[in-house]
């Protein structure tokens, strides 16, 4: 229905969750319309939610904060990671004035119908997409949660 109302610029994007994302523009009347068409997964049209339409709506807005703040992390505990997209993986990230650094662990089970992962998510580590597991200690990026 979109292709035949407008445009679609992507229909999956490469990471996990939320590959069936959808993002397209209608034309009506003098306007341009923006579509979002987000999964059926709670936690993956959440995250899409989080990364894509947030951010645009600040935009749209004109806030100048529209960007995510992103911090870099060391893993509390090993991470699998996926081999063939990354990954946002929903984490609880805190503070450690020992350490002086950013450290997060892991919501648990991360399946894009579990709703319980995002319960106590402060965070969306990125996660590459690569064969071997993350080791503890190891650093990426985190996207906090507003």
């Amino acid at each position: 229905v979109l292709e035949e109302l407008g445009t679609v610029h992507f229909g999956r994007l490469h990471m996990k969750p939320g590959k069936p994302t959808t993002f397209g523009t209608v034309q009506s009347g003098s306007r341009t319309v923006l579509v979002f068409a987000l999964p059926g997964n709670p936690v993956s049209a959440m995250v899409s939610s989080i990364l894509l339409v947030v951010p645009a709506l600040k935009l749209l807005a004109g806030r100048g904060d529209y960007q995510h703040r992103v911090v870099q992390v060391a893993l509390a505990h090993a991470f699998r990671t996926d081999p063939e997209r990354p990954e946002y993986h929903r984490a609880i990230t805190r503070w450690d004035a020992e350490r002086r650094e950013y450290v997060a662990q892991s919501t648990g089970h991360q399946a894009s119908s579990r709703l319980l992962s995002l319960r106590s998510a402060n965070a969306l580590l990125c996660l590459p997409a690569q064969k071997e597991a993350l080791r503890a200690g190891e650093k990426v990026d985190a996207i906090l949660l507003d």
